[in-house]
């Protein structure tokens, strides 16, 4: 179907809308107004970032994937139930027994983590000291302020999954990822989402990755345009799921060096 002829059907599903049952209008156009909202802004274009459903994820044909979900009662920025599913075939497919995660909060995505790994595995996840709101860089939204003034971080992680956790409480622009750097399986990124936090934690967890490990990127919509525009200009080549605000990139088994051409 050519431009025009999905231009016109649209107008003639309008049109007919509008005449039959003018009701359903509202949700139309609602449902219009938010897909021209992820690409409106050639900058924040969800678009251009290339679309994985939560289907390709899955184990190959002739096999199968035992993964562990932890409900919670809907909180404030956190991950949804999709996406908790996602991070977890994520997390089989990079075989994480090693994952970094920066922002701990209240300790959902957290959870979801620390119980698929393997009993031997470890997950560091890192957060702003409660009580010592301070960083190196401004936090210029609103609700990232909020968040990194609150208490309780890590409340919600049960007891039995504590073992495998390790706590840091430090700004992550003063993190030294050199310890960790090629030994991480999987990486999640969901820290504050000003540009400076979202370039700092994702360049470092790039660096702590291992080869053919994963990075996860949280929030990554229109409501946090600079994590859009950060994923847009990097060099990792991510992937968005959809139907999430989750994207992805998997570190190459031998990446490419930018090599000085003859006679420079």
């Amino acid at each position: 179907m050519t431009f025009i002829q999905k231009l016109a059907r649209l107008a003639g599903n309008l049109l007919r809308i509008s005449l039959t049952n003018p009701k359903r209008l509202r949700y139309v156009l609602g449902m219009t107004l938010a897909a021209t909202d992820d690409v409106a802004d050639p900058f924040i274009d969800l678009v251009r970032l290339p679309p994985v459903n939560v289907e390709d994820l899955l184990p190959a044909a002739g096999s199968t994937l035992r993964g562990s979900l932890i409900l919670f009662s809907q909180t404030n920025a956190s991950i949804s139930v999709l996406e908790a599913v996602a991070l977890t075939l994520l997390m089989k497919e990079a075989g994480a027994a090693r994952v970094f995660e920066f922002g701990t909060y209240k300790g959902v995505s957290t959870t979801q983590l620390a119980l698929n790994l393997p009993a031997e595995g470890r997950l560091y996840t890192l957060d702003l000291p409660e009580g010592d709101p301070r960083s190196r860089f401004p936090i210029s939204f609103a609700k990232d302020a909020v968040i990194a003034a609150e208490g309780g971080k890590g409340s919600l992680v049960p007891d039995d999954l504590l073992p495998r956790i390790q706590f840091l409480k430090q700004d992550s622009a003063a993190l030294d990822e050199q310890p960790y750097a090629g030994t991480i399986d999987l990486v999640f990124v969901d820290g504050a989402h000003n540009l400076e936090y979202v370039r700092n934690d994702s360049e470092k967890g790039w660096r702590m990755l291992r080869p053919g490990g994963i990075i996860v990127w949280h929030d990554c919509c229109i409501r946090d345009p600079d994590v859009v525009r950060y994923l847009l200009g990097c060099p990792f080549s991510p992937s968005r799921v959809v139907g999430t605000s989750l994207a992805f990139a998997v570190k190459p088994a031998v990446e490419q060096v930018s090599r000085p051409s003859a006679g420079q």
